[in-house]
């Protein structure tokens, strides 16, 4: 009998929007932490949704709402066509 997995990660929505916080700021050494767990992030069900709901707050920074669109952009069309 194999052993039982470890439970799904689920997304938390405040999580990937500190991500995303990082991964628009200015020290490099934020930037890099940042992309490494926004990977792990967009894995899970519902990252593309809220990256989606990041991007459309207006009282969200400029600066976030774009890196929120970038990551949608550049991730979004791999990860759905690699869906079989």
């Amino acid at each position: 009998m194999p052993p039982p997995s470890a439970p799904p990660e689920t997304l938390s929505p405040e999580e990937l929007y500190n991500v995303i916080c990082g991964a628009a700021s200015q020290d490099p050494a934020q930037v890099q932490t940042a992309a490494t767990r926004l990977k792990e992030l967009l894995q899970l069900s519902g990252a593309y949704e809220t990256l989606y709901e990041i991007a459309s707050q207006k009282t969200v920074p400029l600066a976030v709402r774009q890196q929120s669109i970038i990551q949608f952009k550049n991730n979004a069309v791999g990860h759905w066509k690699g869906r079989k």
